[in-house]
C-alpha cells in the first residue's frame, strides 16, 4: 500500500528552505527534526510531505512501515496536524504510527489517542552536552580526551589553519571525504558517506556552520553543525584523519569556540544502537538524554 500524490508527495533537496521555515515554527530540540539530518539521510530514510499554511507533515518509512514525524508547526496547530495525519493513514487502511516523538509531544499525542501505546526507542535517544564543558574538556571524565587534545596542541597546532566550507575548498574537502575510511563496507557507512557528499554540495543553500581544518595546507578534517534552537547546536557531521592524535577534539573545539554565548547545549545525536558509538558518546559525559518514542497500535 502506498500513499497517493494527493496526500504525501516526495521531499527533495529543493525543499530545504521549506523545511527550515516549518522547523523554526516547531522549535524542536531533537536531532531527527533537523534539516541537515533529514536531507543527509533521505536516501536511507526517504521522506514525503504534506504542506498547509498551518503545518507541515513528514512521512517516513522504516523497516517497511510508514510513520509520521512530529508535525512541524506552532504549538496551537499540533493537535489538528496529528489528526490530519491519522485521517490520511485511516483513509488508506494503514496502521497509524508516529515516531521520533519527544517526551512532551508523546504525552500530547497520547492525550489525543489514549488507546495507542508509546515505546521508547533507546537507540534513538540523543546525547546532550554542556557546550562549555566540551569546549574546554574540563573535568575528570574528559581527562583522556583532554590528553589527546593537549598532545595535538603541542605537536600539531603550529601547522594548523582553519576556514569555513566554501566553493573555494569544496573539491578539496570532497577529495578528503572520498579517502576517509575507504575500508568501510557496511550499508550504513555507504549511505552516511553519500549523504555527506549531498550536504557538501548544498553548502551554499543549507543553514549550517562549517569549519575546515588544514595541516601543512592540506585538508585533514571538517565539521558541520546546525543550530536547533537559540540555545542548542547540533553536530551533524564530523570527519578527521584518524591517524592524527587529537584532531577530532581539535576540530570540534575550534567550531565550538566560534559560538555565541547564548549557545549552551550541544546535541551529538543518537548512537543508533551501535555499542561502540554508545560507549564513545557516554565517555563524553552527557548531561542529559533526549528520549524518543514510537507511538502505535498495541502489539
Amino acid at each position: 500500500m502506498t500513499f497517493s500524490d494527493l496526500d504525501f508527495i516526495p521531499v527533495t533537496t529543493e525543499d530545504a528552505q521549506l523545511l527550515c521555515d516549518y522547523l523554526r515554527r516547531a522549535n524542536y530540540e531533537e536531532s531527527n527534526h533537523n534539516v541537515i539530518n533529514l536531507i543527509q539521510w533521505m536516501d536511507y530514510y526517504p521522506l514525503w510531505k504534506v504542506v498547509t499554511t498551518e503545518y507541515l507533515l513528514l512521512l517516513g518509512v522504516h523497516k517497511g512501515k510508514f510513520f509520521t514525524y512530529m508535525p512541524l508547526c506552532e504549538p496551537q496547530h499540533f493537535d489538528h496536524a496529528i489528526a490530519q495525519a491519522k485521517a490520511i493513514f485511516d483513509r488508506h487502511g494503514i496502521p497509524f504510527e508516529m515516531s521520533c516523538f519527544t517526551e512532551n509531544e508523546k504525552d500530547r499525542a497520547l492525550t489525543l489517542y489514549p488507546h495507542l501505546e508509546a515505546v521508547m526507542e533507546r537507540e534513538g535517544s540523543d546525547y546532550l552536552y554542556d557546550r562549555i564543558k566540551l569546549e574546554t574538556l574540563s573535568g575528570k571524565a574528559l581527562q583522556k580526551r583532554r590528553n589527546h587534545y593537549n598532545a595535538f596542541v603541542r605537536e600539531t597546532l603550529p601547522f594548523v589553519s582553519t576556514e569555513p566550507l566554501s566553493a573555494d575548498n569544496l573539491e578539496e574537502v570532497k577529495a578528503f571525504l572520498r579517502e576517509w575510511r575507504i575500508d568501510g563496507t557496511d550499508e550504513y557507512f555507504h549511505y552516511e558517506k553519500e549523504g555527506t557528499f549531498r550536504i557538501l554540495e548544498l553548502h551554499d543553500q543549507l543553514p549550517y556552520q562549517s569549519l575546515v581544518m588544514r595541516i601543512h595546507g592540506t585538508v585533514k578534517a571538517f565539521v558541520i553543525a546546525s543550530q536547533c534552537t537559540p540555545r542548542m547546536i547540533q553536530i551533524n557531521i564530523e570527519k578527521a584523519d584518524p591517524t592524527i592524535r587529537g584532531l577530532y577534539q581539535a576540530v570540534e573545539i575550534a567550531l565550538l569556540k566560534q559560538q555565541d554565548s547564548s549557545i549552551t547545549l550541544v546535541n551529538r545525536e543518537n548512537d543508533m544502537g551501535l555499542e561502540s558509538l554508545r560507549q564513545a558518546k557516554k565517555a563524553l559525559d552527557p548531561i542529559a538524554m533526549i528520549d524518543k518514542y514510537r507511538i502505535r497500535e498495541p502489539q
